[in-house]
């Protein structure tokens, strides 16, 4: 339940505003619903990484494909696997630890 809230959470607040967005989403949700620390990093980077992973795909397809190879290119990439990889794991990366910190703050905050 917490994976499916954060995914489609997340793709809302990213939709209508900044990336940024959904580390706040995370927070919150993780905050409320994780029942230990391994949930909280697990499912959070495992919901952002598959929106991520799924809306760069998305965006690859849309442009014929160019565009994912023109940003790898700039970022001295071999392909535009490594550059999906990278983008999955840096989202899943920033999403794990805005829901690890929103379950030690849970935590901290229990009277």
């Amino acid at each position: 339940m917490l994976y499916i809230l954060i995914l489609v959470i997340s793709g809302i607040a990213q939709f209508l505003g900044p990336w940024w967005l959904m580390p706040i989403v995370c927070f919150g949700l993780c905050f409320w619903k994780a029942k230990n620390a391994k949930e909280a990093y697990g499912i959070a980077f495992a919901a952002v990484s598959t929106l991520w992973l799924g809306y760069s795909l998305f965006q690859s397809f849309s442009s014929g494909g160019e565009f994912p190879l023109k940003v790898a290119e700039i970022f001295k990439l071999p392909n535009a696997a490594s550059l999906f990889a990278a983008v999955t794991l840096v989202g899943g990366l920033v999403a794990g630890f805005a829901g690890l910190a929103g379950h030690y703050c849970r935590l901290a905050l229990k009277p």
